[in-house]
């Protein structure tokens, strides 16, 4: 039977995280345990005086949007197991690190960093792809 027929996929929509209405991705999709998401950005990348955001404030942004399909999807950040951050700019290296400090404790996704020329639209500096398990929780983790 395939996936979609016995219920193990679901579409998750998000409010705070709207997929435009030609969209030809979902942003989020729950298939079994696994929770896959599209690479996310702040996109639009201005704040609320129409100015463009920092590095470390998209990268906010981006964590929050990740956080709200994720308890949409009945989980939450401990079930991140793996993070691809792409940048613009590799110097902002230690804002990535910042983010994590503050975003999970204890044990960290597993995360990998990657320097880009640029993304799909103006503005952006930072996307992040994040990979998930509603059956893990980081905070669980033994230590060896």
């Amino acid at each position: 039977m395939a996936p979609n027929q016995n219920g193990n996929v679901r579409h998750i929509n998000v409010p705070s995280v709207p997929e435009p209405p030609n969209a030809t991705w979902s942003n989020c999709l729950v298939i079994g345990q696994e929770v896959v998401m599209s690479g996310v950005t702040a996109n639009p990348a201005v704040n609320d005086q129409g100015e463009t955001l920092s590095t470390q404030a998209q990268g906010t942004r981006i964590m929050e949007r990740i956080r709200a399909m994720l308890q949409a999807a009945g989980g939450d950040l401990h079930n991140i197991y793996k993070l691809v951050v792409y940048l613009t700019n590799a110097e902002d290296k230690a804002l990535v690190s910042e983010l994590r400090k503050h975003y999970f404790a204890g044990t960290f996704p597993c995360s990998t960093l990657v320097e880009v020329s640029a993304f799909a639209f103006p503005g952006l500096s930072i996307e992040i792809d994040a990979f998930a398990r509603l059956d893990i929780d980081l905070r669980q983790a033994q230590t060896r």
